[in-house]
């Protein structure tokens, strides 16, 4: 095998397993699937450890040194149809159907599928919140609110995302602004169950892909990656909690509410 054919190669393998990890693939599945791709590609000794944030691996080539590589993956977001898509990528490598080239072309077609556009974005958060609501008892009022508030998170989690704002900051101004204008309602209309409108709101930033992830890490003994997605959604839990106790501060100060 010709040296750029394997550098080549072992390019295609850590490529797939940095898109998994970049839209929500879990640890563990994305080490077998490079695995499976090795194995599929004649890459002999190939040895990888994967991260949440990054992926190590090795390889040697016949009659030649090994070769390694590193790949940080500092951003993740969610977008399943790209795992999806690299899973089936490498189960047809597995079955000899795909030659380097057509899996080349393949995984370049899964980088490039395209997110939900941001109008989708917006809608699901509204009606996210609206549904919460009403899950934990609220009435149409509550559903009303929450849904106000969802689109008010979403266009700022939309917009802070566009210049690369810290999560952390972000969902403390989202929490924040939601409460807020959850409390500002109830004052003109004190029948608001303020509560149940704030929670339905706050349930579309919660953390749980990283917590249900987190968690399935550890149970595959993979402590590390575990407890640090564990430590993202405990993060990301007190950015929320934060800016809950903030905007019922403000709402004090303003005479909004006395406790």
């Amino acid at each position: 095998m010709a040296s750029d054919t394997f550098e080549q190669r072992m390019d295609l393998v850590l490529d797939a397993g940095q898109l998994m990890l970049e839209n929500g693939g879990e640890v563990f599945r994305a080490q077998q699937t490079m695995e499976i791709m090795a194995r599929s590609l004649h890459l002999q000794e190939f040895h990888v450890y994967v991260l949440t944030n990054g992926i190590f691996a090795s390889a040697s080539p016949a009659g030649g040194e090994s070769l390694s590589m590193v790949r940080h993956v500092p951003l993740v977001s969610i977008h399943l149809g790209r795992v999806e898509a690299v899973n089936a990528l490498s189960r047809a490598l597995a079955t000899e159907e795909l030659d380097f080239s057509t899996a080349r072309q393949k995984l370049d077609a899964a980088q490039a599928l395209d997110s939900p556009p941001p109008r989708a974005e917006r809608l699901a958060c509204v009606v996210g919140s609206a549904c919460f609501a009403f899950l934990f008892g609220g009435a149409l009022l509550e559903m009303l609110v929450a849904a106000v508030a969802g689109l008010l998170e979403s266009v700022i989690c939309q917009q802070f995302g566009k210049r690369r704002i810290n999560r952390i900051f972000t969902d403390i101004i989202a929490a924040w602004l939601c409460t807020l204008w959850a409390l500002g309602i109830s004052f003109f209309v004190p029948t608001l169950d303020v509560n149940t409108a704030t929670i339905g709101a706050l349930m579309v930033l919660t953390p749980g892909v990283a917590l249900t992830m987190g968690i399935r890490d550890i149970i595959n003994a993979d402590y590390l990656s575990g407890a640090i997605r564990l430590l993202d959604a405990v993060l990301i839990a007190g950015s929320i909690a934060c800016g809950v106790v903030l905007a019922w501060l403000a709402a004090r100060g303003l005479g909004a509410i006395v406790w």
